[in-house]
Order: C-alpha cells, then structure tokens, then sequence
C-alpha cells in the first residue's frame, strides 16, 4: 500500500485545503492509498466538518504570510510525521518554505507542488516575490497548476501540468433541483488576512440581509464559515439566518436557486460545473482583485454575474430576482480531478 502525506496551507481560506483533500480521499478510496493530512486555522475547521484527522493547533510563531515556517514547532512536527510514516509521496499546497524545508532535509522525497496560477503569475506581485515563490515550487517533481486559465510557466520548472480547478469530490455527485433558498456563501479569506478582505467580506453579507427585505419569497442563507466574520455580521431576522460554521457543499448547492459569493477560484469553478445561477463580487485587497478578475474573465459560464460591491440594497435584491429568472445556457465545465490523479500515480508508481 502506497502512504501519501499532503501538507496544505489553512489561510486565509479554504482554497490551499479543499483540492488537495479530495484529491488524497480520491486516492485513499480509489486507489487504495494510506493517507494522512497536515492542515491548520481554517484547515484543521474544514477537515473537522469532514470527520477527518490531521488538524493541528498552531501558534504566531509557527507561520508568516506565505505559510509555515519550517523551523518552529511546527516544521518540527512536520519532519517527525515523515519519519514515523515514511510517506512514497508528499503533496504540498501553499507551503513554498516546507517543500523548501523537506527538498533539503529528504532529497530523494517525491513532491507534488498544487498550484494556483497565480502562484506562477501574477504581474500584479513584485517580480522578485514571484522569482523568489517560483525558485522554491520548482523544486517539487511534479507541479499541478489547476484552475480557471492556462499556465505556462517561465521558470525552469522540472514538470508541470496545468488544467482545469480540482473539485470536491461531493460537488461531482450534486444534482441542484432550485427552491427558494438563496445562499451567500462568505467562507475563505478571513483568518490572517488583510483587514481590506475581511471588510469587504463583512460588507457582502451585511449587503445580503438588506437586499432580503426587498425578497421576502427567498430564504437568505448567509454561510460565515469562520467566527471573526459571524461576529461582525448582526444577527438575521425573518427570512435571514446566518451560519456559522462551514457547512456541508450538499446542504447549499442541491437547492440552491441562487448563490452570492466572491470570484475565488474554487467556488466560481464548482458553480459553474453545477450550473447554478450566481452573483460574483470583485473585492478586497489589490492582489486579490486582480486574482479574481481573471477568474471571472476566464470563467465560461453565462450563469455567472459580476456584480460591484458598491451597489445599493435595492438594486442588488433586482439584480438577484433577475438572475434567478433568467434562462442560462448549460455549462460545460470539465473539472481536473482524473488528470491529476493519474498523475499522481505516475509519479507514485515510477
């Protein structure tokens, strides 16, 4: 039986997390891989919704903005998991120091890098970070640039694919049948990040509880799915109910007549293999705008609205009851699961 260890990043949201997982239960399931899964923050939250294992309590001085910095306790934690499970492949998403860390403490260790493409390029980092983030992902053996536009990169990495976003594997297995539940989905990009994006996080759901008073036919389901942005919303009334906690994919999209959310890779590729009318803000930080501009630049998928944050509640709840009305052609979305994991095995059996 083959052991793969997968280290992903648990800020600010769930984007370094979800991916990754699936692919690992895809090939614990399929494949009959032993797995075992490093995360943290918003991670170790994911993976508890899960059932899972693998979550793990850090500290300020265990990660910088660009994840985990291998020589605290948590690196430490790390190096002792690999020597007590002696993986065949490690999977790292959203931690260049670690995969840095492990290249040079087990050199023959085989490493997949999973890869947003920004992380390859985005004109809108300094050049020196992206030589600096690149210089440390090439060294895996294997990167998977997955998401909504094509990567090829300009660094001498040692080999790479870039394909379509990785989804969940419960998202592959959803049939949406609408009702009249309306879901803003807030979760990702909340812990350890730039007060802009919690602010405009804050912004989109409190635009959502206004907009409800003017669909008093819709529930408006606001998902928080992290504490700071829960606190900060004031609690719904009549057809508004907040959540909390993450919730499961199956609870909101198998009824879902509408979804409001942000332009993260993850969720506009997820809604558009599913088909689901949508609402998309552009909003936080500049890095991030630029990121999710692309996004939705590169989605193909009429049923995908952008919509400014600046807008006022009225014409938002008009601009939601249209979307919800309008006929949109089907989606033709191929999600990057099965190349990846092929892949995988490629590396893991040669």
């Amino acid at each position: 039986m083959k052991k793969i260890l997968g280290i992903f990043r648990g800020f600010p949201g769930l984007g370094r997390v979800v991916s990754g997982i699936s692919l690992l239960e895809t090939l614990q399931t399929k494949h009959n891989c032993d797995i075992e899964i490093i995360t943290y923050l918003q991670g170790s939250e994911y993976l508890a919704s899960k059932g899972l294992q693998g979550g793990y309590t850090v500290c300020l001085a265990d990660y910088c903005s660009i994840g985990l910095l291998p020589t605290n306790k948590m690196g430490v934690s790390i190096h002792s998991k690999i020597k007590a499970f002696k993986p065949d492949l490690v999977i790292i998403d959203g931690e260049p120091l670690i995969l840095q860390s492990l290249r040079i403490s087990q050199p023959s260790l085989k490493i997949v890098a999973l890869m947003n493409p920004s992380d390859v390029d985005n004109p809108q980092n300094d050049k020196e970070a992206m030589d600096y983030f690149n210089a440390l992902y090439q060294l895996s053996d294997l990167a998977i640039i997955h998401g909504l536009r094509t990567i090829v990169p300009q660094y001498p990495y040692k080999d790479y694919i870039s394909i379509k976003t990785v989804l969940r594997p419960e998202i592959l297995g959803i049939k949406n049948k609408p009702s009249n539940n309306v879901y803003c989905i807030l979760g990702g990009g909340t812990v350890n990040a730039e007060q802009a994006f919690v602010d405009s996080t804050v912004k989109i759901g409190e635009l959502c509880k206004s907009a409800a008073e003017y669909l008093p036919e819709y529930n408006m389901h606001i998902i928080c799915s992290s504490p700071n942005i829960c606190n900060a919303i004031s609690s719904g009334k009549g057809n508004v109910f907040i959540h909390r906690e993450v919730m499961n994919a199956a609870d909101y999209y198998s009824d879902a007549c509408l979804v409001i959310t942000r332009s993260g890779r993850n969720t506009l590729s997820e809604l558009a293999y599913l088909g689901i009318p949508t609402i998309s803000f552009i909003s936080g930080c500049s890095y991030r705008q630029v990121e999710q501009k692309q996004n939705m630049d590169n989605l193909d998928s009429d049923g995908v609205i952008s919509v400014d944050l600046s807008v006022n509640p009225t014409e938002f709840a008009l601009k939601c009851r249209s979307t919800i009305e309008t006929k949109y052609a089907a989606s033709h979305f191929e999600p990057g699961n099965m190349v990846a994991i092929n892949r995988i095995l490629d590396i893991l059996n040669s």
